[in-house]
């Protein structure tokens, strides 16, 4: 695959038993990507709303994990084990968060072209409230003509 791809997120956060208790995730952007040996690296920014600095991401999918750092207004550093729980910190400009994240299953699938992440999990935050959530991760080259270039 290229260095230069296109990175889309997506992703759902259960917050309650309603429909109106879900919090949508919806990223496409520019990134890089490499492999070294059995890992595969992403590396793109991320723009949150109301915020003028972007948000560095690091995504490192490895044959027996999957993690997810953020580094700039807000930071963490997410390990995605199946079946396993692992705990960390989320840092924002309010105060830091607890987070314990269950992973549940994760599925990865990856191709000359496209590498697919599929992560299930459960997220608990300040040892209260419990989540179950999804990310979807599809990584494919950049259009030439896409019109998204890196900075």
């Amino acid at each position: 695959m290229d260095k230069n791809v296109l990175v889309t997120v997506t992703g759902l956060l259960f917050t309650g038993s309603g429909e109106d208790e879900k919090d949508y995730i919806d990223v496409i952007t520019p990134g890089q990507y490499y492999r070294r040996d059995d890992r595969h690296y992403l590396i793109y920014d991320e723009m949150l709303e109301g915020c003028d600095t972007p948000i560095h991401n690091l995504i490192i999918i490895a044959p027996e994990k999957i993690s997810i750092r953020k580094n700039g207004v807000v930071a963490t550093e997410m390990v995605f084990r199946s079946r396993q729980t692992t705990n960390t910190y989320y840092s924002t400009p309010f105060g830091n968060l607890d987070l314990s994240v269950t992973t549940r299953r994760i599925d990865v699938t990856v191709k000359e072209e496209q590498i697919e992440a599929d992560i299930r999990y459960r997220l608990t935050i300040n040892g209260e409230q419990k989540n179950d959530c999804f990310v979807k991760l599809l990584v494919q080259p950049q259009a030439e003509n896409s019109g998204f270039k890196l900075c």
